[in-house]
């Protein structure tokens, strides 16, 4: 049996079975900030897995604006995006998994400004970024002793929808996620209402454009982030702008998809300012969730198994202001949200069974916090 099917038949057995809930014991979290109200860099501490609880948080590493952050899956090596006075870059660190600090490897060049996210591929192959306000995605392969190498794939995004002409006056690659397979890399372009479609090469060191080269989204969207079923069989972004999400069918194959639904993630007579950030489906398979920057919730989704259409269940407070990103934790337990505005943590308990949110009543401040990352 090949890795594929191998992978296949893990998230059909994943998929629609509630997790198996950790008994205690404690997970490493670390948390991305921009240096702004006080920032020094990485910020590091711990969650107990038997009541949600933070620990306080300490510095792991002095680092410019180091807002995004992606995790090996061995888990001994951190990304980090970086802007300042060393430039735009991405940056490798060893993680101490007893003190939970980080050393710097090494860094390289994004090529573009402002480099707002990064990921990992699979086996540790590669990092893939987008940067923002530089309109570029690229990939870096990962040496064996977890550096970065210089960058093996770039690409500059042109043109825009112009939909919302003071969002969209060019291109603005928002992420970069790699599909389920490891074929794909999926880059939403916030200016170009398209998520752009890359094939990664065979030895996965390198990426070309895909044919068909992206997926259309609904104009005036801004996609920003994308999240997948286990299946592979349903990709999912957030639309900033609009406050919403679309569901799209999938062949992970091809690269070919079909949008199918778009959903608000707001409720009904709500009026405020709003606009999405993060977008993750559940361990599980079973639920979504998206993040309301001025609404200042969580927005919770029940996914259809068969369809793979959302259904509505509700919005918990995030508990605080402007929660940019969110984490959940490996055993589907709980959501820890980052509020950018409120410089604090808040974690949320999720209901196994309906996917609802309950607050914990755990908060910590971290200063100007934008992501969490969690490591077993």
């Amino acid at each position: 049996m090949n890795r594929l099917m191998l992978l296949a038949l893990a998230a059909a057995l994943l998929t629609g079975l509630e997790l198996k809930a950790d008994d205690g014991g404690t997970m490493r979290v670390y948390y991305g900030t921009k240096n702004q109200s006080g920032s020094q860099g990485i910020y590091t501490g711990t969650i107990d897995l038997k009541t949600g609880t933070l620990s306080e948080p300490e510095l792991a590493a002095e680092a410019e604006n180091p807002g995004f952050l992606a995790i090996s899956q061995s888990e001994r090596f951190l990304y980090a995006v970086g802007s300042g006075k060393s430039g735009q870059r991405i940056v490798a660190y060893s993680i101490n998994r007893d003190s939970g600090k980080l050393t710097e490897l090494n860094s390289q060049d994004a090529g573009g400004v402002n480099p707002c996210h990064v990921s990992i591929g699979p086996d540790d192959r590669y990092v893939v970024y987008a940067c923002y306000t530089g309109g570029c995605c690229g990939m870096m392969p990962l040496a064996t002793d977890g550096t970065l190498k210089p960058c093996s794939s770039f690409f500059q995004h042109t043109g825009s929808s112009g939909v919302t002409p003071e969002r969209q006056e060019g291109p603005h690659p928002h992420s970069a996620m790699t599909a389920p397979n490891g074929k794909l890399v999926m880059v939403p372009d916030l200016g170009q209402d398209k998520v752009r479609l890359y094939r990664v090469g065979t030895a996965g060191q390198s990426m070309t454009a895909n044919d068909p080269a992206f997926a259309t989204m609904p104009p005036g969207g801004g996609p920003r982030h994308v999240t997948f079923h286990p299946t592979g069989r349903w990709m999912y972004s957030n639309n900033e702008i609009t406050s919403a999400v679309t569901v799209l069918d999938l062949d992970q194959a091809t690269g070919v998809t079909k949008a199918k639904q778009t959903i608000s993630t707001l409720p009904e007579g709500f009026d405020g300012d709003n606009s999405t950030a993060e977008v993750l489906v559940h361990p599980s398979g079973n639920f979504l969730y998206c993040s309301n920057r001025g609404h200042d919730s969580i927005a919770s989704f029940a996914i259809d198994q068969t369809t793979g259409e959302l259904t509505a269940t509700g919005h918990t407070s995030s508990g605080g202001n402007v929660p940019r990103n969110f984490g959940i934790t490996p055993d589907g337990q709980y959501i820890a949200a980052a509020n950018q505005q409120s410089n604090d943590v808040a974690v949320l308990k999720v209901d196994p069974e309906t996917g609802k949110l309950t607050p914990t009543g755990s908060s910590i401040k971290v200063p100007h916090c934008i992501c969490v990352r969690f490591v077993k």
